[in-house]
């Protein structure tokens, strides 16, 4: 299947982002030493700090956190928090290191924990109770898959489907089929990180009815041209999408600039409906961004060269 193209740039907006708030201190009085998975849910932030170890839950005033989950060898602890969702007001937390993925309840009490074959350190989501993550398999020659929670709390049930890129070389096939998985309101989207095309999967079928082809983005082109320059290493690759969001009907993507000098400050704005297609870029105020979150009238982002927390307002 070939992707869609829009060729025609002149008529993409740019727009200057400005900071309104941040911090870098949590009202806890404990610093922030990094964030992976900013998401918003009812105006309330939720990220992994990560020397912690723990999911916080922030307000979008900046003046309340809280913190779940604790770091330990216990089965209720965590080793490695890469990932988590909610369900209702019940937090789940993908905890590598033990390959487990563990359920807290609305007061964030440990409830118990399912065991997963596969985890993912992209965006996951889920519906009507299955899970949706990334998850390269060289022998059904998939890379997606869908966990189904049973009546057995200790495990899940997994299948597999989706349509990999095919990289002609096995260890790049599995490093590279990393992606992000957003969830749309009648299909979902998965956003690789090194690759300049978005792909719109249906949930019924797990057919893949369209892909979106934006290597003609200025910066895309730039950096693949700068990606193309490099020695191949069979065992590395350039990833330049460092986070991806979906709010309402866009896509937002947070991209670095490759080269002399590396920067992560752009945000594109792709529409799902009627198609795919990009209408906005923003230029958030730092320079090196990792992770964020969007809502009706702002960003929220984590700040790598100040280690701060970011309010930014953003025009529609």
């Amino acid at each position: 299947m070939s992707a869609t193209c829009k060729k025609d740039v002149t008529d993409l907006k740019i727009i200057d982002c400005t900071l309104e708030n941040s911090i870098d201190i949590l009202p806890d009085s404990t610093f922030i030493s990094d964030a992976l998975k900013m998401q918003i849910t009812e105006n309330y932030i939720y990220f992994i700090e990560k020397t912690s170890r723990q999911v916080i839950k922030l307000n979008t005033d900046f003046n309340k956190n809280t913190r779940i989950g604790t770091w330990g060898i216990g089965p209720q602890d965590l080793t490695e928090p890469k990932n988590y969702f909610l369900i209702d007001d019940t937090l789940y937390i993908m905890d590598t290191g033990s390959m487990s993925i563990k359920c807290f309840s609305p007061d964030y009490t440990y409830l118990h924990s399912f065991n997963v074959k596969a985890v993912s350190e992209q965006r996951i989501f889920t519906k009507n109770g299955i899970l949706y993550m990334a998850s390269y398999n060289k022998d059904s020659g998939t890379c997606l898959v869908r966990l189904y929670f049973t009546d057995k709390k200790e495990e899940m049930v997994m299948e597999s489907f989706g349509q990999p890129f095919d990289f002609n070389h096995s260890l790049q096939n599995i490093i590279r089929n990393k992606r992000d998985l957003l969830k749309g309101n009648e299909y979902f989207y998965a956003v690789s990180d090194n690759q300049p095309i978005i792909e719109k999967y249906n949930y019924k079928n797990g057919n893949r009815p369209e892909l979106f082809d934006y290597s003609f983005v200025p910066i895309i082109r730039e950096n693949m041209k700068f990606i193309n320059s490099k020695p191949y290493n069979p065992n590395s690759y350039t990833a330049f999408v460092r986070d991806s969001y979906i709010h309402k009907e866009a896509l937002y993507l947070l991209i670095s600039k490759q080269g002399d000098k590396f920067t992560a400050n752009t945000v594109l704005r792709i529409d799902l409906e009627p198609n795919l297609n990009i209408n906005t870029i923003y230029r958030l105020p730092g320079e090196i961004y990792s992770t964020f979150c969007v809502d009706d009238n702002s960003f929220y982002a984590f700040n790598s060269e100040t280690a701060s927390l970011e309010k930014i307002r953003r025009e529609q």
